[in-house]
Parts: C-alpha cells; structure tokens; sequence
C-alpha cells in the first residue's frame, strides 16, 4: 500500500489539503492502520420499462463494442459513452433504440441518411438526414435529454422508458424492446475505476488538471470520493513533494473535467521536473485509477516553474 496511500487516507477527510512528505514511519507494525478497502462498486441494474432514462449505464465504450461488434455500428461505442457523458442519457438505453428502430445502422433509413433513431424532420421521407452516425448519435441523446429526460421538457411524461415510449412510438411494446435490446450488453467487463489525468497549465501557484474517467462507475457514485494526488517537484539531486486532496468531478465513464489544484507551491529557480499521480479515495477507501492516471511535465533548463503558466499543452487523447 506504501507511505503514500496511510497518508492519503489521513487527509481523505479534509476538503483541499497539502503536506509534505516524510521519512517511512518506525511505528511498530502492531499499531500501523490496517490498509483502506477498495472503493465500493455499484451492482449491475438491468433496464425494464421503468427504468430512468439517466441511470448511468455502467458500461465503457468496450463493452458497448463488444455487443455493436457485428453491425454497421462496430467501433462506435465510444460515441456512446460520451453522448452519455454529455447529456446524462443512458448509454445502452441509446443502442436500444438504435436496435430497436434501424436494426443498430442496417436499415434503409440508417443507410441513406444516417438516422439511426427514426428522428422526424424534413429530410426524405419526412425523417432528419444527419451527416453521419456520430451526427446521429450525439444530436439525440441531446435531444431525448432536453425534451424526454427532465420536467419541463416538451415530451417529458416521467423520464422512464415507457414515458418516452408513450411519446415516442405508436408501437405499445417499445419500451420492453429497446429494454431487452439495451441488456443484451450485460455488465461490463472493464475496470471499475480508471482515469486519465494531464496538467495542463501551472500558474500563480495553481495547477490546471485536466482529467478523464475511463471506468465505468460513475464518481459521484462513490461516496466521499476525491482524487487525491500525489506530486513531486524534481531537479537534479533536489526534490519537493506533497499531496493534495480535492473533491473528484462527478463524471461518467469518458466524461472529461477541468480542476484547480491550489496549493502546489512552485520551487524557486528553472529547470524543474513537475510529476503528478492520482488515486480516488473516500471515507476508508483507496482505489488505484492505473497506468494513466501520471503525468509528467518537463521544463528546459531555461524555463522557470511559473512560466508554465503562460502556455498550455496540447490534451493527448481520453484512450
């Protein structure tokens, strides 16, 4: 578990906190903490008629590839995931109705003019013409969570599937089938909790951290959960590090947030190496977010700490 984590867990409590790092304590192994559980995670809840069309979906764009592997819609699950991402609809409540209503991509309509929802408007045939799938895509769930998913929208008759089926279709089984279509996905078989983190700017003492979920359990689902993170500042023989603690953003799997991490004084002088790696933790809980969730920013011998506030650096990709 190691120094970092039992001082992690100290600091969980505290909204925004920094401290310095010391030696590895000589506290006799019978009075040490034991170490945090791992984060818990959210079972699995099959969609039926009704079902909210927000529940989170629980599900990555892997396993939403996994089911779409064998139609015209192969490799857009990522679309999926971030139209949920963006809007709050549920991901396989999408590609339910993408089954449902054009046979996920293979029908005339979905061919011809990339409607994959059987949106009416006025293209041919009385239906909207997208200039793709992902066109398609991300402007329904926009508008199925404008007008179907909240009070006050204009089709709004609950936010469950039968509401937006009582709406939506003439056929009365549409809801159980875009249901049965959407669990065929089944729970996912990727990692709970995963992310991707960036610095991107460091200015004014205040570091930029741009970070992506790529678990399929919602943040917000873990309760108490923040990111804790670790950083080291390095130059040579030298070195400062310290941990700071900030509320995690409320993200669905690929959702992507922008946070401010004051705090993090900048050593006087150039040539700094700036390391920053992320965990979620929670009241008696740690989990490890993997392999991406580090990034490292190198300044030349000529750069001082706080010109990196003066640029920004390009956002590698989310995957």
């Amino acid at each position: 578990m190691g120094f970092f984590r039992i001082a992690a867990m100290a600091v969980a409590g505290a909204l925004m906190v920094a401290i310095p790092v010391h030696a590895e304590s000589s506290v006799g192994a019978t009075t040490t903490p034991p170490p945090p559980e791992s984060a818990p995670v959210p079972a699995y809840q099959p969609l039926g008629p009704g079902s909210s069309i927000l529940q989170p979906s629980l599900e990555t764009a892997a396993d939403i590839d996994a089911f779409l592997a064998p139609t015209p819609l192969a490799g857009r699950g990522s679309e999926f995931v971030q139209a949920e991402a963006a809007t709050g609809v549920n991901a396989r409540f999408l590609v339910g109705i993408t089954w449902t209503e054009n046979n996920s991509g293979a029908s005339y309509l979905a061919q011809t003019q990339h409607n994959l929802f059987s949106i009416t408007g006025s293209g041919p045939g009385g239906f909207v013409a997208y200039a793709s799938f992902e066109d398609s895509i991300q402007s329904a769930a926009a508008y199925i969570g404008n007008e179907y998913a909240h009070p006050g929208g204009v089709h709004y008759r609950g936010g469950t599937i039968a509401g937006v089926g009582s709406v939506y279709a003439a056929d009365p089984a549409w809801p159980v089938k875009v249901a049965r279509a959407a669990n065929f996905i089944g729970p996912s078989r990727a990692s709970a909790y995963a992310a991707a983190i960036h610095v991107a700017t460091f200015g004014q003492n205040q570091l930029t951290l741009h970070v992506t979920n790529l678990g399929y359990v919602p943040w917000d689902m873990a309760p108490g959960a923040q990111l804790l993170l670790h950083y080291r500042w390095a130059r040579h023989a030298e070195s400062v590090t310290g941990v700071v603690a900030v509320p995690a953003p409320a993200i669905r799997s690929a959702g992507q947030a922008d946070i401010q991490v004051p705090g993090i004084l900048a050593p006087d002088g150039a040539g700094w190496r700036l390391e920053v790696t992320a965990e979620l933790t929670g009241p008696n809980w740690a989990e490890e977010l993997g392999s991406g969730a580090r990034d490292v920013q190198q300044l030349s011998e000529d750069d001082s700490a706080v010109a990196i506030g003066l640029r920004t650096r390009d956002r590698p990709p989310a995957r």
